[in-house]
């Protein structure tokens, strides 16, 4: 009973899915399928293979539907063209459409034959049917030959002019014959169009007799007889090929054009012997290799109706690999040779080993290798499965020498009889004048890979008092002085525009160095200039030897006591005794007259910028009052990197790391209100360049940040504590750390949270402070591994303890 329900269930599903599908069939009746634009055929057919259904049953199905022929014929056309994505023509072409074989791609898709990087190499001949940049569709806009067959649908134009003017346009019936008004039928089938044009002028001169004028008569009538229309063939192609099947070709198509339309051989297929079988009988062999690499066109017969195009499987199958020009697989017939293979890779590139060629021969049993000299190519045959390796040459050179370093033609040479070093210079065109000339070197290669170094005097070479006969692949190399010494320089510093290090010249005076240098700064003491030069005495004690040296601060010259300079030499030039720049300071804010002020002494304090100010206005936050100091970049670095080392893990790198690349400047907080009732004491700072005094406005409020519910900023009042204000700013967020609240106020001072025992101690609150309230950091949850990882330990030292109790 089960079973008979499953049936009966299957049979419904069926009925109704073709009962659906047959709707989609049905619509085709009252559609044009040549309007259709190729994307909605491929939408459609689509749909069909979705359902599962083949082109036969859709045919079945729309005959079924009352779908004409003609229009399932249309759509059958269309798909498969879009499969192979080559026109196929109808077989009836209506005047006014395009022809044949017209402006639409023809042949496969690039990447339809062959799977795209494919690691198996291709046989040859694969890339010319695979390549969708190559039209190989046959020629419809040129003149018919006079030596075109002519067949029933070709559409036949007899243009008569002079005497009389007339056209006549007859179609070849499927009898062969063309009927002209007031002649009657003419029997052309078969005939080249040569012949026909012969035979129906003949039958033209029954009704027009000044077709037999002569040329200068007035009744003379002239022809001009053309095929306007070509004809459809159908072409069977079947056997190894891309897309087998019928095809509806023009009738100027050859077997390439129509081996083209299925899309070439497949990988199965031969290249080399392409049937074309007429009237149940080869009436031609194509061989592919023939066209691609010489051009002949034997085998190439234009097709006929009803010709079948057969591709066999391939023949012998051979790969060529190494130093060739064409690298792959190819085909070859029987009883060819090695000589024929190498015309169809190409030959051999230049760095071709051919004095002997490898052969990898299968025996039957197992691999074996053959050795073919070149010459006797014509006389080896080949086998299935051969592969020809043709090696390169030897990497290595048989005549050269090589000389780099300090000569004026650096490079290769090459080694001639009885060369010796001294030869090979002169080639260089000697050595420069940098060139170290007590030692040169030789590296020579022998017999495998040893090398031998020799040394030798290249002064003495050059004299000819030595003489050294050169090997090949020898290596000479000429040293510079600079590369046998340490770099030789000067430096200077201090009171000069460009304080540099240059190279050591010969007989350099200090004038010229500060010369060099841009010249002496304002303030500079020519007189007192300071030598610093390295020792050469073995003396344990001193580091340097001091020179004090004095100039001209138009640095004339002083040929009377020149110091000359030594390589290394540190030249000092100091400035004039109590010579200092301006320094300056600012004060900003809430004072009579803020700005810039230029510091009298070294001694001026904060109070003493103050009433150079003309002190504070009545808005002046005294107590918020900061001092702003710059830090030069290096000092800070230096204090950061103690800072890293004194607290270790604990500091956080990522904010070290932040704030050294902003560190330039510092909040000092000062105690304005005890500065001004203590002058001149230890609270009331000394300036240095570049402070800054910020005395801010009167604040009104506190300002709460972090992780609240809702940063403000909240009205200050007195004695009001800490956490009210951030109960009014929503409250603790979450994630906050209450434990490290600080409170930053306005002239810079930072106050933490302070824990007694079990008791927090907030910092009180003044105006323009800012609460801040930082998060606590994230933990790292612990992995199901882990977890597991633990909880097993656990398990196994529960294990472990109970064992030892027992």
């Amino acid at each position: 009973m089960k079973k008979n329900r499953q049936t009966y269930l299957l049979v419904l599903l069926v009925f109704f899915t073709s009962i659906v599908f047959s709707q989609d069939i049905s619509s085709i009746k009252d559609i044009d399928v040549n309007a259709l634009s190729d994307e909605e055929i491929a939408s459609y057919w689509s749909r069909v293979q979705k359902k599962g259904y083949t082109m036969e049953q859709v045919e079945v199905l729309g005959k079924a539907q009352g779908v004409s022929a003609s229009k399932l014929a249309d759509f059958k056309r269309r798909v498969n063209a879009l499969v192979s994505n080559k026109p196929i023509a109808a077989a009836v072409i209506e005047e006014g459409e395009k022809e044949l074989l017209g402006n639409e791609p023809y042949g496969l898709k690039e990447g339809e034959l062959f799977e795209e990087n494919s690691p198996e190499p291709l046989l040859f001949g694969y890339d010319f049917f695979n390549n969708a940049k190559i039209s190989f569709a046959p020629a419809v806009n040129i003149a018919v030959p006079e030596n075109y067959q002519i067949g029933p649908g070709d559409e036949i134009m007899i243009d008569l002019w002079g005497a009389s003017e007339i056209t006549y346009n007859a179609t070849v019936n499927n009898a062969g014959s063309i009927q002209i008004k007031g002649i009657g039928f003419i029997f052309i089938n078969g005939f080249t169009l040569e012949n026909a044009s012969k035979k129906i002028r003949s039958k033209l001169k029954s009704k027009h007799a000044g077709i037999a004028a002569p040329s200068n008569s007035y009744n003379k009538i002239n022809t001009n007889i053309t095929v306007s229309k070509i004809r459809t063939v159908q072409v069977n192609i079947i056997g190894e090929v891309k897309v087998p099947g019928t095809y509806a070709l023009n009738s100027l198509s050859t077997v390439l054009n129509a081996l083209y339309v299925a899309g070439g051989p497949t990988k199965m297929g031969t290249f080399r012997a392409v049937k074309l079988v007429r009237a149940n009988k080869v009436v031609a062999v194509l061989d592919i290799y023939s066209y691609l690499l010489f051009g002949t066109q034997e085998g190439n017969l234009k097709l006929q109706d009803q010709d079948v195009l057969l591709v066999g499987p391939y023949l012998n199958l051979v790969s060529v690999e190494g130093a060739v020009k064409r690298p792959g697989l190819y085909e070859l017939k029987e009883g060819q040779t090695l000589f024929d293979l190498v015309k169809y890779f190409g030959g051999f590139t230049p760095k071709a080993y051919t004095s002997l060629l490898v052969i990898e021969r299968l025996n039957g049993t197992r691999k074996e290798v053959k050795e073919v000299v070149l010459k006797e190519a014509s006389s080896f045959q080949m086998q299935a499965g051969d592969k020809l390796v043709v090696q390169e040459i030897l990497d290595t050179f048989e005549n050269k020498v090589v000389l780099e370093g300090e000569v004026f033609r650096a490079g290769d040479y090459e080694l001639t009889n009885n060369m010796d070093l001294k030869m090979l210079l002169t080639k260089a065109e000697g050595v420069t004048p940098d060139a170290f000339l007590p030692r040169g070197l030789l590296v020579r290669t022998e017999k495998g890979a040893n090398k031998e170094n020799i040394a030798f005097s290249v002064e003495a070479v050059l004299k000819g008092e030595v003489k050294i006969l050169l090997n090949a692949r020898d290596q000479v190399r000429i040293f510079n002085k600079k590369e046998l010494r340490e770099e030789r320089t000067i430096s200077i510093s201090g009171a000069v525009n460009t304080p540099q290090t240059i190279d050591f010249i010969e007989k350099l005076q200090i004038e010229d160095v500060i010369a060099m240098s841009g010249g002496l700064q304002e303030g500079a003491d020519p007189e007192v200039i300071s030598v610093s030069r390295r020792l050469k005495d073995g003396s344990f004690a001193s580091l340097s030897q001091i020179f004090a040296v004095s100039s001209e601060r138009n640095l004339s010259l002083n040929n009377g006591n020149p110091f000359y300079l030594a390589p290394f030499d540190i030249v000092n030039v100091r400035y004039e005794k109590g010579y200092r720049a301006q320094e300056s300071v600012v004060v900003k804010g809430e004072v009579k007259y803020e700005g810039d002020y230029i510091l009298e002494s070294k001694n001026e304090r904060i109070s003493d910028l103050i009433k150079r100010a003309g002190g504070l206005t009545d808005f002046a936050d005294i107590k918020g009052a900061a001092l702003i100091r710059k830090i030069k970049e290096k000092k800070t670095k230096e204090i950061l990197k103690n800072i890293a080392n004194s607290e270790g893990d604990n500091l956080d790198v990522e904010a070290l790391q932040e704030m050294e690349e902003t560190a330039t400047e510092f909040k000092i907080g000062i105690d304005l209100v005890s500065i001004l009732s203590n002058k001149g004491s230890e609270i009331d700072m000394f300036l240095r360049e570049g402070d800054v005094l910020m005395i801010p406005a009167k604040s009104q409020t506190v300002e709460v940040l972090g992780i609240v519910l809702r940063p403000s900023l909240v009205l200050f009042k007195e004695g009001q504590s800490l956490r009210t204000y951030i109960e009014k700013s929503g409250g603790f967020g979450e994630t906050a750390k209450k434990s490290k609240i600080y409170v930053s106020y306005a002239n810079g001072d930072i106050k933490t949270v302070r824990n007694f025992f079990f008791y927090k101690r907030y910092p009180k609150l003044a105006p323009g402070a800012t609460i801040f309230v930082p998060a606590k950091p994230e933990k790292a949850k612990m992995s199901t591994a882990e977890i597991l990882g633990i909880t097993s330990s656990i398990a196994t030292l529960g294990i472990l303890i109970q064992t030892m109790l027992r």
